[in-house]
């Protein structure tokens, strides 16, 4: 089994079976793109899609691994899940499906994630030895500056330092906005030398975020970080009530978490709670920084702010999730 990420893809390792694992729109389709030129390229001139859900014909994917075509014996197939997630039918399908493939057929399947049972299933044993597993999550903030850096270089665009930055700001979580934008100031300035100025005229701030992305920023006490995202979500016009009762949760563990570390420790109680390895050093800082007292005063700020807002839709409840995500941050007292 050989892991890559998702700029690392060639077909030199001469395997069949490639399974792209993360949501990203523009890595997914990039790898699948590289992928199936470079099958047609080795004599893969058949090459099928099948999106997979509840509803898939099965039946037709067994027989296009079986069904010698008139003009190629090699065909590729790709298996689409979407957003789907594979469950314990498709997962006996996928089984079955492992047992009729022959050297004749090549094999991308595409998922958002995969799970330590699926890893332990049938079909994925069968082929974890040729399988090539490709990384295509979004880069994250840390991630994202070394993903650009190798972008810009294999498009031969040197760049300053600082203008990488600026790019990551204005296009974290929308690889396929940056690498547009990139195309556009190789186009603008076809020296392929990229100053700071030259970026900072053409950028748009078209960077995607999730709550947790904010919820996160609070967290670490990143100012500017957490205003940031907060004005792209107002922007993409997320529902303000589902963002409240996001932090909510948020809020309702970290007291928990504060109680408990009362009689625990902080490894004892991250493990009670099943908190991730990853958010367990920006909990301990949070955690540190404040009393459980100023918790519930944010909580109760919190609940203010819905009642509010079921009471009011009008109420200017972008301005007051600003003044909240400062409190959370105990920079202010609201």
């Amino acid at each position: 089994m050989i892991r890559i990420n998702a700029d690392q893809i060639t077909n030199k390792s001469g395997s069949s079976y490639y399974l792209l694992i993360g949501n990203d729109p523009y890595l997914q389709h990039y790898v699948k793109t590289q992928l199936q030129n470079a099958f047609k390229q080795a004599g893969f001139n058949e090459q099928l899609t099948f999106t997979i859900d509840n509803q898939t014909d099965w039946t037709a994917i067994y027989d296009s691994c079986q069904e010698m075509n008139l003009f190629s014996t090699s065909t590729l197939i790709f298996l689409d899940f979407g957003e789907g997630a594979i469950n314990a039918t498709i997962t006996a399908k996928l089984n079955s499906l492992s047992e009729v493939l022959s050297p004749d057929i090549a094999l991308i399947i595409s998922l958002n994630k995969i799970t330590k049972a699926q890893e332990n299933s049938t079909w994925y044993k069968t082929l974890s030895d040729k399988l090539v597993i490709v990384n295509c999550t979004t880069p994250d903030t840390q991630q994202l500056p070394q993903w650009v850096k190798n972008y810009l270089q294999q498009q031969k665009i040197t760049i300053e330092p600082q203008a990488i930055e600026l790019l990551c700001y204005y296009y974290e979580g929308n690889l396929l906005a940056l690498t547009q934008i990139i195309e556009q100031l190789k186009l603008l300035y076809p020296d392929a030398k990229l100053t700071y100025d030259q970026v900072e005229s053409n950028i748009n701030d078209s960077a995607v975020f999730t709550p947790y992305h904010w919820i996160d920023a609070m967290l670490a006490h990143k100012t500017k970080r957490a205003i940031h995202i907060l004005q792209q979500l107002k922007m993409n016009e997320f529902e303000p009530l589902i963002l409240l009762r996001i932090v909510q949760r948020e809020l309702i563990l970290l007291i928990n978490l504060k109680k408990a570390l009362q009689q625990k420790s902080f490894k004892q109680v991250f493990d009670q709670y099943k908190v991730w390895q990853n958010k367990r050093t920006i909990y301990t800082n949070y955690l540190n920084r404040f009393a459980i007292e100023d918790l519930y005063i944010t909580l109760a700020k919190l609940t203010e702010m819905e009642i509010g807002l079921k009471h009011d839709n009008q109420l200017q409840i972008w301005d007051t999730l600003s003044s909240f995500t400062m409190q959370f941050m105990g920079l202010n007292k609201c």
